[in-house]
This record gives C-alpha cells, sequence and structure tokens, in this order.
C-alpha cells in the first residue's frame, strides 16, 4: 500500500503518542492494510482509539 500525506501524518502521530483517536477513511484504509489497529474506546470519548503495528511503523 502506498500511503499519502495524511495517513504518514496518522501515523507518526500515533507512533509519538501511543494512540490515535478518531476514524475516517484514511484510518480505514490504513487499518485494512495492516498498519493501524483497533485499540478500543473510552467511555467518555465518543471515538474509537487506533494503535500503530510494526508494519505500520516500517511503512513510514
Amino acid at each position: 500500500m502506498k500511503i499519502n500525506n495524511e495517513q504518514k501524518a496518522i501515523i507518526e502521530h500515533t507512533i509519538k503518542n501511543g494512540v490515535f483517536c478518531g476514524g475516517g477513511k484514511d484510518m480505514d484504509e490504513l487499518c485494512d492494510a495492516g498498519l493501524m489497529e483497533y485499540a478500543g474506546k473510552k467511555s467518555f470519548v465518543p471515538d474509537p482509539y487506533y494503535r500503530v503495528t510494526p508494519a505500520g511503523k516500517k511503512a513510514v
């Protein structure tokens, strides 16, 4: 998969912060490619959290 600039920014943010909160088309594509994975939800935050996979770290 060739990642776009937004997807690269999501992965870099997640590497720096441990998780990414939010979804959308770019996140769906990253998860489908195995570069990001669902990490759960918090009861007080409506959006899901995601974490980067080892393949995602290699992609950037």
